[in-house]
């Protein structure tokens, strides 16, 4: 049976600590660009940002003239994001809650899920994830994907990388791809210059092939409409680290976009 108790243990504030200098101002403006792009969402219209976390995309998203609901289940992470809004002087609904329960219906003219914020349950619930964003979104509204590149993975297996950063700290990751399943099971170690308490990590997230994914989203009315290799647009391939998907709820009336 896969894990799927270890997002409460993962997304903490040892989290905060290790991953959120790796995201720099200007990485993050380029994201949001391009996520901004790919929905095509005229100002004023509805997007939901699917577990956003501490909503470094949901306030650079707002600045941009739409309406902005930033979802996730941890109300710490959801308190640094309403900071970073008053901070950037826009307006963010914050809501606290299951992925796999949305309290929404037909609202929204766009979802979007970056950064490998899903697949974190086993098949059945991750498909519901699914179930409830094809809910949420109006008639030819939009999901864009972004995840790890099983293939990549499949292709270039890691077994243990040490990386030095500019602050002198030292961060390992250790994973393995189960065939079997196609789960990705990591161990990150984060070890501070200062002889802190070194901290560790651990996540098991099923990560999906490109037709499995198209499939899915099928089966919930979201029709594929692009792939990308990365926010840059570049050609998808087994050599993509990343797998972006761009989706369509099909039928009905488009949203004005």
């Amino acid at each position: 049976m896969p894990r799927t108790d270890w997002p409460v243990a993962f997304f903490d504030d040892d989290y905060l600590k290790i991953y959120r200098p790796m995201f720099s101002e200007e990485g993050t403006r380029a994201e949001v660009d391009f996520i901004a792009s790919a929905l095509g969402l005229a100002e004023g219209r509805a997007v939901l940002d699917l577990a956003c976390g501490y909503g470094r995309h949901a306030v650079g998203m707002a600045g941009r003239g739409v309406r902005v609901t930033g979802l996730d289940f941890n109300p710490r992470y959801l308190a640094i994001a309403a900071a970073e809004a008053r901070r950037a002087g826009t307006d963010v609904r914050w809501v606290a809650g299951d992925m796999r329960a949305l309290p929404f219906r037909r609202e929204f003219d766009g979802v979007y899920s970056y950064y490998t914020s899903f697949g974190y349950f086993g098949d059945e619930e991750n498909e519901r994830v699914l179930a409830g964003v094809a809910a949420v979104l109006g008639p030819r509204g939009r999901f864009l994907i972004d995840m790890a590149n099983r293939d990549w993975i499949l292709t270039h297996p890691l077994q243990r990388v040490w990386n030095q950063r500019e602050d002198g700290s030292l961060h390992m990751e250790e994973s393995s791809l189960v065939l079997a399943t196609s789960r990705v099971s990591s161990r990150l170690i984060h070890i501070t210059p200062d002889g802190g308490p070194r901290l560790t990590k651990e996540y098991d997230l099923r990560v999906y092939t490109c037709a499995e994914l198209t499939a899915l989203l099928a089966r919930h009315d979201l029709a594929v409409q692009q792939v990308w290799g990365g926010p840059d647009r570049s050609p998808y391939s087994t050599e993509s680290r990343r797998l972006v998907m761009l989706a369509e709820r099909t039928g009905g009336a488009g949203p004005g976009v």
